[in-house]
């Protein structure tokens, strides 16, 4: 077995070569769809042996996960995992604990986690995933190897896309249009709703751009419209999840322990609905991000004399139109304020306001004022 990670040659390195003589936690970190959840899980499959379809909870007596089931990576989670690393393997030579999202490790879950870090057991490996490298607490990163997941390029975008059996046109242009990040990419080559709604976007961008939008409300409500369906249908998926487990278990004899587990699944599936609603709300705000930046760089690149540059699909004459009116320093600077909205994306944010103000530092682009941040 080996481990192949299509555009992060040099991840792929640290990972293999860790194999042989793993240390005892790792850190894989980068922006959404770098590759690096993915890469914790075939990483995790090389230690253990096994095939990655098994590195799923509950399918292998030697590893432990954990995401948080609300905002935060909570303490009883951390001392679930560390309870379930303590025994010695099955089947592997060693135990894995994979712990999800542990820049939302509160602190003090962190500290909890700190003894694991500290005096890990010597046949478990630790692989730890986070975005913001920044909120993970120093004593943690410390603790850990980080390897770094940069955002992917186009053309690596696009190489992974027809690897999945996207046609090489429409590869290309979502390798242009997603800035990186790959799990955008493979929803839009898959969801033709999801292009359409990226381009109506567009339009809005355009519009504030050129002429302004008369009714900015108007726009921001029907692009918040679009966030909450995805955000619906992540929600009803997740609880269908529960409703399935909780069926399996109403199939088992009854028991104190599948009460108690019962309860649990009911509690969590709440919790891990919401969740999984908020995070594809933000995906999708992130979604709109890129996209402001994506129109404000074609802008860009015609006024630069590079329109074979342009990737949106903005009709040519209208960026001509807006390069001629909007100057370069305001595109500029556009594009760096939108970016402080997307920072902010790493704490809970309500999404409405948040695509307002991106709204807001658009139609400031075309005005002398400063936008104040």
């Amino acid at each position: 077995m080996t481990i192949s990670l299509p555009g992060q040659p040099r991840a792929e390195v640290l990972l293999r070569a860790a194999v042989a003589e793993p240390a005892h936690a790792y850190l894989l970190h980068g922006p959404p769809g770098t590759g690096k959840h993915d890469a914790s899980r075939a990483f995790a499959a090389l230690l253990l042996g096994c095939d990655v379809r098994r590195v799923v909870p509950g399918s292998h007596p030697d590893l432990a996960m954990i995401e948080p089931e609300g905002e935060s990576l909570l303490v009883d989670q951390i001392h679930e995992l560390s309870g379930a690393l303590r025994y010695r393997p099955q089947e592997a030579v060693r135990r894995v604990g994979i712990v999800d999202e542990a820049d939302r490790l509160n602190r003090d879950a962190a500290n909890a986690f700190l003894k694991t870090l500290e005096e890990p057991p010597g046949d478990v490996v630790l692989v730890l995933v986070a975005e913001d490298l920044s909120r993970v607490l120093p004593t943690v990163r410390s603790r850990c190897q980080p390897i770094a997941f940069p955002p992917l390029s186009a053309s690596a975008l696009a190489a992974r896309l027809e690897a999945d059996g996207v046609a090489a046109e429409l590869a290309a242009d979502l390798g242009g249009r997603a800035r990186g990040d790959l799990d955008f990419a493979r929803r839009l080559a898959t969801d033709p709703a999801a292009r359409q709604w990226i381009g109506e976007v567009e339009a809005r961008v355009a519009q504030a751009l050129s002429v302004g939008l008369d009714q900015e409300d108007a726009a921001v409500q029907a692009t918040f419209a679009g966030i909450k369906a995805v955000g619906d249908r992540a929600q009803q998926d997740a609880e269908a999840d529960t409703a399935a487990a909780l069926e399996r278990l109403e199939k088992l004899p009854s028991s104190r322990e599948l009460d108690r587990e019962r309860k649990r699944l009911e509690t969590s599936g709440k919790t891990t609905a919401t969740r999984r609603r908020r995070r594809a709300e933000t995906d999708m705000m992130r979604a709109v991000i890129a996209t402001v930046q994506l129109v404000l760089r074609d802008v860009l690149c015609v006024q630069a004399g590079a329109p074979d540059r342009v990737v949106s699909s903005i009709d040519p004459a209208t960026l001509a139109a807006i390069a001629e009116t909007v100057s370069r320093a305001r595109l500029e600077r556009g594009i760096v304020e939108v970016d402080q909205v997307r920072i902010a994306l790493g704490q809970p944010i309500n999404v409405s306001l948040a695509l307002a103000a991106v709204f807001a530092r658009v139609r400031m682009v075309r005005r002398r004022e400063a936008v104040v941040a």
